[in-house]
């Protein structure tokens, strides 16, 4: 074997260990072992969860019935919900822009607190800009792969984005992104900063924030300019802003009491944040204007939304809450009872629900009814429920002899009530398994401190429990928000054609659209503001928890 043979035998291990050993190959290897343990999650993800809200998003531009029809624009938007479909997509262009703000101001933060050259963060842009147009050229091909042909061919919809010019972009973008780090780090390699923070994700998230506000913002004004009602929109949304400023100054008022330990302070801080929030609704009583021209069905649907998520919500947290506190204490039977209040949540909801149909029959002869006929003694007493499109305060404050009641116009339906303790009795069981984790992760000496300080138990359960439960009263209201506005499978059971649709969610809404009336293209436009309002909501929880919720 000569000197040669050795020295080709010997080149592919040198060349391995030159590139996998040592700090940065070990940096290499811990990098490509994680992304490829999370590709399979991250494909599944994409796939089946985020590339279904672009293909909705696509679908609502279209008149869509079972075939793709003409591009319609926005107007799917405007036919649900009127005018407020321009501030509705105005608001997210205005979204989209304080992100991309945002992200690139903590950027040039992050350099400015470490001392680094202002134009490194802002060259990282290029890169990163090339890369999002590879992206949304990958994503546009994934979207019109499943354009029916016919309408490619009858000219309603043509094949966009382009896979080869995406995956040519992302690379160039790669490397220029390599090139653009290796430069910084040339131009430090004599300083203190010769490891540099990565701004490439920071800039991928810049572009593709401002490019959004960019393209939706000037979409929607196109098209707003486009009916000439502009001046008619802006008195609409100014009627509106002040309703919601009135809003947050009673949020930051309530915020106020909230952190006083004088009850009275208390009291006074939710009565004037009481005062403003009627202030507001009552600035946003314009909505019946503002929505003039939409579909009311649409409105409907989701005022049932919120009465369902304000009814089910607080009272079934406030319920487990008190089942959890109670089963935490020393008593006997206490695992036999956390056992029978878990059951409605495991138990089939057709079972359930077909339950509660029974209890709450029109029959004078029904349970509901005849506790109802005992408590207001009138044996003629005979309610609806399910079947019941009346108000339910009006309803039952008749029932009980206030006969003022029934000028009443606000408010939940009888046969959304029902529904909603149906949900009540669903899910109240669940929240309380988690409410007693929570309870017993909370240190028992905290308590035995406060009993000796002379702490009485209200004082103890809010100064103590009710803080260090923050975290799982946090994580139970946002599953339970989301919850109530995607809620279909019991409603679906239990609603009633009688009811004349004030016991339908904006998802069940919906689904007849989608379903029964085949109207694909206008479905999903109203799918997607259900899907922004949830994301809304969402982010606002979150937002709020990170100065309320107490994790230790």
């Amino acid at each position: 074997m000569t000197a040669q043979t050795v020295n080709q035998e010997t080149a592919a291990p040198s060349f391995r260990k030159g590139i996998f050993n040592g700090r940065r190959g070990r940096h290499f290897r811990e990098n490509l072992t994680a992304y490829l343990f999370l590709a399979p999650a991250a494909i599944l993800i994409f796939t089946f969860g985020i590339f279904p809200i672009f293909y909705a998003s696509y679908v609502s531009l279209y008149k869509w019935r079972i075939k793709q029809g003409e591009f319609r624009g926005i107007a799917n938007y405007v036919h649900a919900m009127g005018d407020v479909a321009y501030v509705f997509l105005g608001a997210i262009a205005f979204f989209f822009l304080i992100a991309g703000v945002t992200s690139l101001i903590r950027t040039l933060k992050t350099a400015r607190e470490n001392k680094i050259p202002i134009q490194f963060p802002l060259t990282a842009l290029l890169p990163g800009a090339v890369v999002v147009y590879g992206l949304v050229e990958i994503l546009l091909s994934f979207i019109t792969f499943f354009t029916q042909e016919g309408a490619i061919e009858s000219g309603h919809a043509q094949v966009l984005g382009s896979v080869p010019i995406g995956l040519l972009a992302v690379i160039i973008g790669g490397v220029l992104s390599t090139a653009v780090y290796r430069w910084q780090h040339s131009q430090v390699a004599e300083t203190p900063h010769k490891i540099l923070p990565n701004f490439n994700t920071a800039s991928i998230m810049t572009v593709i924030f401002l490019a959004g506000a960019f393209f939706v913002g000037t979409f929607t004004y196109q098209q707003l300019m486009a009916t000439g009602q502009a001046p008619v929109v802006w008195v609409k949304v100014r009627a509106i802003l002040q309703g919601l400023i009135l809003l947050g100054l009673a949020y930051v008022i309530w915020n106020w009491g909230m952190k006083q330990f004088s009850n009275l302070k208390l009291i006074v801080a939710l009565v004037g944040a009481a005062v403003f929030i009627g202030g507001g609704v009552y600035l946003i009583s314009i909505w019946p204007v503002v929505t003039a021209g939409s579909d009311p069905d649409f409105y409907l649907s989701l005022s049932v939304t919120v009465f369902y998520a304000i009814g089910a919500v607080p009272a079934q947290l406030l319920t487990a809450m008190v089942l959890a506190y109670l089963l935490f204490q020393d008593i006997k039977g206490k695992a036999f009872f956390r056992v029978v209040f878990f059951i409605p949540y495991i138990a089939p909801t057709v079972a359930g629900a077909a339950i509660f149909d029974v209890l709450f029959s029109l029959r004078p002869t029904s349970i509901a009814n005849s506790l109802m006929q005992a408590i207001t003694r009138n044996p003629e007493l005979q309610l609806s429920w399910l079947k019941e499109p009346g108000h339910a305060i009006a309803i039952l404050g008749q029932a009980f002899g206030l006969e003022s009641a029934g000028a009443w116009e606000y408010g939940p339906s009888l046969a959304l009530i029902v529904i909603i303790l149906f949900s009540i009795w669903r899910y109240v069981g669940y929240d309380t398994v988690i409410f007693l984790a929570g309870l017993g992760n909370i240190p028992h000496v905290l308590y035995e401190a406060a009993e000796i300080d002379g702490a009485n138990r209200w004082q103890v359960f809010r100064h103590i429990t009710f803080p260090l439960l923050s975290p799982t009263t946090f994580f139970l209201s946002v599953i339970s928000v989301i919850g109530t506005f995607k809620a279909f499978n019991s409603i679906w059971v239990l609603r009633d054609t009688a009811a004349l649709g004030t016991s339908d969610t904006a998802s069940v809404y919906f689904f007849e659209t989608f379903q029964r009336g085949a109207r694909f293209g206008y479905a999903s436009s109203m799918a997607m503001v259900l899907f922004v309002i949830i994301l809304s909501l969402t982010i606002i929880q979150n937002r709020l928890a990170e100065k309320r919720v107490f994790y230790g």
